[in-house]
């Protein structure tokens, strides 16, 4: 009950100042900079308009075209169907307006992220302490693209259905309940209705449940029915990718238009994770607009995977093999040659036991330096993205 306070009150503390620091910039940079394609910038106090809807764009439009018309195109099936089913459930008795969407997307992913922030306080206090809970509430708020959290993409909703799976996993191991295994299937059922990935979470679910029913000294003390039943509801996470199959193969007559529609409309088609760098590295050295786009796609890759890589042990075998295959996945689906890692800085941002690693080193003056470099990027990627920048 202690933890539990104290999470809900160091999750508040953070929440609210970085949503402060946001809104603050979005107020700066509005009244400040000119948007891409104009020559002046708004004016915040004659035109609110500009500051409140100043996040209105890129994939924030496509999940509103889904909420309010459902998948009219082949290319809006690539996008997976929660987040949009809960803009729609709660904005349809509204009215089906953009503006009001946008505005129940921003409510829902600030609530969303809010959990995450609790749920990511309890699971580090778990396997650390409060001080280092606290930083990993802080180095995930203040990420360089943390800006995700904040408006109508899926992050917040994939990162607090992926917590959840772990804090039920970690109270299915420690109690062998089977209300938590059942409910970590279904958190994973979930998260994989929101994006491809969350089928990865079978990794964890098979991880603890090997630790805890199948090592050698404690086969003969627990019932076999009680082992099938906890493993049972593993078959609840691959389900939620095939729930979307079986809507697109009754709607559209394709259950696989969804991975049609990436391959062919988004350009990402299944490579092995390889291609993708080498394809981003040999894009550095070709002259274009793409070069800075690259090389900071591809530090978000290495930097990554380099902080997991040298740490893993200092966390469950669980936390490292999603983290790992989190890293992996997206590199099998390359956005062509030129921009190959396009948008992988976004998908990084989700894998949240680099950020518990990060929290606990104990060098506090490269700790202090990572944060004042992410301070630093979360602040120009906000400048970017309400500039009508692509940003991940």
């Amino acid at each position: 009950m202690a933890s539990v306070k104290a999470a809900l009150k160091e999750a508040g503390w953070t929440f609210v100042i970085s949503r402060i620091v946001i809104m603050m910039l979005s107020f700066l940079v509005v009244s400040i900079i000119p948007s891409r394609g104009s020559l002046s910038a708004a004016n915040c106090f004659t035109s609110p308009r500009s500051c409140v809807f100043g996040w209105l764009h890129f994939d924030v439009l496509s999940y509103i075209y889904i909420a309010v018309s459902g998948y009219g195109t082949e290319t809006s099936t690539a996008f997976f169907p929660l987040w949009p089913l809960l803009l729609h459930v709660v904005g349809a008795p509204l009215g089906p307006s953009v503006h009001l969407y946008y505005l129940i997307g921003i409510v829902l992913a600030n609530i969303l992220f809010y959990l995450s922030l609790v749920l990511l306080y309890l699971l580090t206090v778990e396997l650390f302490d409060h001080t280092i809970a606290r930083k990993a509430l802080i180095y995930l708020a203040f990420a360089p693209y943390a800006l995700f959290f904040f408006i109508g993409y899926t992050e917040s909703l994939f990162l607090v259905l992926c917590l959840a799976t772990f804090f039920c996993l970690q109270r299915a191991a420690k109690y062998g309940n089977l209300v938590y295994w059942w409910s970590a299937g279904l958190c994973g059922l979930l998260a994989a209705l929101t994006r491809s990935q969350g089928f990865l979470l079978s990794v964890p679910f098979i991880v603890v449940f090997a630790q805890r029913y199948l090592v050698a000294s404690k086969i003969q003390l627990t019932a076999w029915r009680e082992k099938m039943m906890a493993l049972l509801p593993i078959l609840l996470i691959p389900l939620g990718v095939l729930i979307y199959m079986g809507y697109l193969w009754y709607a559209k007559g394709d259950p696989l238009l969804f991975s049609k529609a990436e391959a062919v409309d988004w350009n990402r088609a299944f490579r092995y994770p390889w291609v993708g760098i080498h394809d981003a590295l040999h894009a550095l050295f070709v002259p274009g607009p793409l070069q800075i786009s690259n090389a900071i796609n591809i530090s978000s890759f290495f930097v990554s995977a380099i902080i997991l890589g040298s740490n893993w042990k200092r966390l469950p075998l669980h936390y490292a093999l999603f983290a790992m295959v989190l890293i992996i996945f997206p590199l099998c689906y390359p956005i062509g040659t030129i921009d190959a890692l396009s948008a992988i800085p976004r998908y990084m941002l989700i894998v949240f036991p680099v950020v518990i690693i990060s929290a606990s080193w104990k060098q506090q003056r490269l700790a202090t330096l990572c944060l004042a470099v992410s301070l630093a990027l979360f602040t120009f990627n906000v400048m970017l993205f309400i500039c009508h920048y692509w940003v991940a």
